[in-house]
């Protein structure tokens, strides 16, 4: 018998297991200083932002608000005033750093406005003076430069293109999703729902744990006040029905285990979205990244416990007739992957 069997055999239960909790907590204690200066370190945060990928990062950032602004079905001209403040400050400090104007976030950057032009023009509204100042170069190029191949500004998601969806080969299904955060005005079947949650539960999880939930929200005023808290679908109508996916931390039974919650629930999240589109559902994944009082808020309104950790909320609807979504542009593979051999 070890040295640890023989104390565990002496010591009380109660006393060994207050020992073994002091001992996970130091641990944690550890674990989580470690991740807080690594993320402190490295984020995207102003005082990191002259670096490379965090000034990509944020320019990305703020690229995808001013999509989303773009592809609000209650358009409003002249938006945007302080995601181009932020835009044109990120720019300009590229450029001042010597980073490649031919990178594709660049790109991205100079096509958004150039689609936010041509927005403006299209419906015969005066582009903001701000724009034209800060942009010139842009504004000039606007015209020719916002078909179907530029990476940044809003596509056209219509039904007709969804309705045969289960008869689609994954690749095409994955390759087409895209997320629409306004919805028809029709009745969801919930029927796809459970169907795209039961596809769902061949999810990957760390030693089969299965420890994700899924709350389905239809009550109005449910869901609008809960994305009133999380704060995020401001100006959007409330979707039919809102989901929230969260991870139950009571199967988890070490503390090297602590993120592996998020890891499950993000991977359930992903396919839950992509069984949706199967179904020829409309969603959008939207973020718990909520500050304390928020999410003892949400907690409170919608009955979650403790013991669960909140990983997405997910709007689903059925899909208008024809909708404008943001291009939400991608790197290519190669900038993302790495090998050592």
């Amino acid at each position: 018998m070890g040295v640890k069997q023989q104390i565990k055999a002496i010591v009380p239960q109660r006393v060994w297991k207050l020992l073994q909790r002091n001992k996970a907590n130091i641990k944690l204690a550890s674990y989580y200083s470690g991740q807080r200066k690594r993320f402190l370190n490295n984020c995207a945060g102003q005082w990191n932002d002259e670096r490379f990928e965090q000034l990509r990062g944020t320019m990305v950032y703020y690229i995808h608000r001013i999509e989303k602004g773009l592809s609000h079905k209650h358009f409003r001209s002249g938006f945007g005033r302080s995601a181009f403040i932020e835009l044109k400050a990120m720019m300009e400090r590229w450029r001042e750093l010597g980073y490649p104007v031919d990178d594709v976030t660049y790109h991205a950057a100079q096509n958004v406005v150039r689609a936010y032009v041509h927005k403006h023009r299209a419906i015969g509204k005066q582009i903001p003076q701000f724009v034209s100042e800060w942009f010139a170069d842009e504004v000039a190029s606007a015209e020719g430069t916002c078909g179907s191949e530029t990476n940044a500004g809003v596509k056209t998601v219509r039904a007709s293109d969804k309705r045969d969806n289960r008869t689609k080969d994954y690749a095409t299904l994955f390759e087409q999703r895209t997320s629409v955060r306004e919805y028809a005005g029709t009745p969801v079947n919930m029927q796809a729902v459970h169907d795209a949650i039961a596809l769902s539960m061949k999810t990957p999880s760390v030693c089969n744990r299965q420890a994700y939930r899924i709350l389905l929200v239809q009550n109005p005023k449910l869901i609008e006040h809960a994305l009133k808290l999380q704060g995020v679908g401001r100006g959007y109508d409330k979707p039919p029905l809102l989901a929230l996916i969260s991870v139950d931390v009571r199967s988890f039974v070490s503390v090297e285990e602590r993120n592996e919650p998020y890891i499950d629930g993000g991977l359930f999240t992903m396919a839950f979205l992509t069984a949706l589109e199967y179904e020829s559902l409309a969603s959008c994944p939207l973020n718990t990244m909520m500050r304390k009082q928020q999410e003892h808020d949400i907690r409170n309104l919608l009955g979650i416990p403790d013991y669960e950790v909140l990983i997405a909320f997910v709007a689903i609807g059925n899909f208008p007739e024809s909708i404008e979504s943001p291009i939400s542009f991608r790197y290519k593979p190669e900038i993302i992957t790495r090998e050592l051999r």
